[in-house]
């Protein structure tokens, strides 16, 4: 069963909103990727871990299968990057990388975190 598109969508803003709020605050900080790589680039796992993580946990079925489309999404909407010249051809796909990593410990520690309804432990 396919995800709502709405439901994807938000959930693609949210990520994408905590992973740009993340990088205006270390900007701000004065940590960027030329001059504190490995920070900037904790910072936006972190963020976008905990976005997926979020995401994961108001979906209530299909959770691997709503943040696959979540990733895949957020993913794409990133071509938007490419287009504009913000980021080469080769990073946008290196990032890809990044964004399955980040779906992948978001969606873990939410199914950690919220154990599937429909599971009920025989007796």
């Amino acid at each position: 069963m396919t995800p709502r598109p709405y439901a994807v969508l938000r959930d693609a803003g949210l990520v994408y909103g905590l992973t740009f709020a993340a990088g205006i605050g270390m900007a701000l900080l004065g940590v960027t990727l030329h001059s504190h790589p490995a920070s900037a680039y904790l910072a936006n796992l972190l963020s976008g871990t905990f976005g997926f993580l979020v995401s994961g946990i108001r979906t209530t079925s299909n959770r691997v299968e709503h943040l696959a489309w979540v990733a895949a999404t957020l993913w794409t909407s990133s071509l938007l990057n490419v287009a504009l010249h913000l980021q080469s051809t080769a990073s946008w796909i290196h990032s890809g990388l990044t964004i399955i990593l980040m779906a992948a410990l978001g969606g873990s520690l939410s199914m950690l975190l919220t154990p599937r309804a429909s599971f009920h432990r025989p007796r």
